[in-house]
C-alpha cells in the first residue's frame, strides 16, 4: 500500500488532487498548499479559532499571546460539551480539504482508506511561540489549550470525512518534524511527557491513527504510545527503526503499522529510478522479516516528507516513483 504526506509546491489545488489521484488512488490524501498562502503551512491551518492566537497575514507571523484569556472560557466549554463544530477549519485555512471531498467520488473503485492530517502536539508546542518568543510547549496552560485543539480538530475533520463518505475506513497522521530534537541538549522535555501528550490528542479517535517523523529520533516513543502507525524517513534512515527492535515487534505484535517513506522528498529526488525504490522498499521488507513475520497489509509506504519544498516537477516525480511500489509500471 502507498500513500502521501500532505504538502505540495503547487499553487492550484486541482492540479495537486489530479496527481494524488492518478498516483495514490486507493488511499489518497488531501493537500496542503503552503506556497499558496500563510494559512496552508503545518501550523497557521490548525490553529483557526483557537484562543489567543494571534496571526499577522502580512508579516507571515503568528504567535499565542499567553497574556490574554479572550475565548478560553468559551474554548473550554466547547470542549466539554463536544462541540466538534466549533473546531472546524475553513475552507479558507484548508482549501485542499474540501475540494478533495468533492472530487473523492471520481475514484470509482479500488479506494482502501481516506488519508487526512493534523500537526502533532509536540511540533505544534515547539514549532509555536509565545509573545516573548518561547515555545508553547513550556507553558502549562496554554500548551494544554493547545492539545485540546488538535484533538477536536481532528476529531472534526474524521467526522467530517465520514458524514461525506460513510463507511470508508479513515487514516489520520499527526506531522510531527520537531520529534527529530527529541533527546536532544536544547529539548528538555521528559519522554513520558511527550508520551502523554500524543497519547492525550490521539485518544478515542476513530481512525486508525499515525505519527510521521521526517527524520530520526527516540523510536521508542511512538512504539511506546497509542499510536497505530509509525512513518519515518527511510530514504535517510532505513536502519534507524531497528535499533528498537524489541519495541518494533512489540509494536507489531499488537497490530500496528510500519510505514517507511522510500522516497525521498528532497532534490535526490533526480536521482532516483523505479529499480532504486523498488531495491530500498524490498531491502525494508528484508529487515522486517527479520523482527516478525511480515504482513504486507500492515506496510505503508510513503515519501520521506511531504513535498512542498520541491519543485512541482520533481513533486510529480516523487509520487510517479511511490506509484512504481504498488504498481511497478
Amino acid at each position: 500500500m502507498i500513500t502521501g504526506i500532505g504538502s505540495f509546491p503547487f499553487t492550484s489545488v486541482d492540479e495537486a488532487i489530479d496527481l494524488i489521484f492518478s498516483t495514490c488512488k486507493g488511499i489518497p490524501f488531501w493537500p496542503q498548499l503552503p506556497k499558496r498562502s500563510l494559512l496552508e503551512n503545518m501550523y497557521t491551518t490548525f490553529l483557526e479559532g483557537v484562543p489567543c492566537i494571534v496571526s499577522d497575514e502580512e508579516k507571515n507571523t503568528i504567535f499565542m499571546n499567553t497574556e490574554g484569556t479572550d475565548g478560553i472560557e468559551e474554548f473550554y466549554e466547547n470542549v466539554a460539551s463536544d462541540n466538534i463544530g466549533a473546531f472546524a477549519v475553513s475552507e479558507r485555512y484548508a482549501p485542499g480539504f474540501y475540494r478533495f471531498l468533492e472530487r473523492l467520488r471520481e475514484i470509482e473503485d479500488g479506494l482502501q482508506f481516506i488519508k487526512c492530517q493534523v500537526t502533532g502536539p509536540f511540533s505544534m508546542g515547539l514549532g509555536l511561540k509565545d509573545e516573548k518568543d518561547k515555545p508553547v510547549i513550556y507553558n502549562f496552560a496554554f500548551y494544554d489549550i493547545i492539545k485540546k485543539a488538535l484533538h477536536m480538530k481532528a476529531k472534526w475533520m474524521i467526522k467530517t470525512i465520514q458524514t461525506a463518505y460513510p463507511g470508508v475506513d479513515i487514516i489520520i497522521f499527526f506531522d510531527e518534524p520537531y520529534m527529530v530534537s527529541f533527546g536532544s541538549a536544547y529539548i528538555s522535555i521528559p519522554r513520558e511527557e511527550v508520551i502523554a501528550s500524543l497519547n492525550e490528542v490521539v485518544e478515542d479517535l476513530p481512525a486508525r491513527r499515525g505519527i510521521h517523523v521526517c527524520g530520526n529520533t527516540d523510536w521508542s516513543v511512538p512504539f511506546q504510545s497509542d499510536i497505530d502507525i509509525v512513518n519515518y524517513d527511510a530514504f535517510s534512515y532505513l536502519d534507524t527503526v531497528f535499533y528498537f527492535n524489541e519495541d518494533l515487534k512489540e509494536f507489531l505484535d499488537r497490530g500496528g503499522w510500519i510505514a517507511p517513506g522510500v522516497v525521498p522528498s528532497s532534490p535526490e529526488i533526480t536521482k532516483e529510478t523505479p529499480d532504486t525504490v523498488r531495491d530500498r522498499a524490498a531491502s525494508f521488507v528484508e529487515k522486517i522479516a527479520s523482527v516478525t513475520a511480515p504482513d504486507m497489509d500492515s506496510i505503508l509506504f510513503t515519501t520521506s516528507c511531504g513535498l512542498g519544498s520541491l519543485t512541482v516537477e520533481e513533486a510529480r516525480r516523487a509520487m510517479e516513483l511511490l506509484r512504481q511500489i504498488a504498481y511497478g509500471e
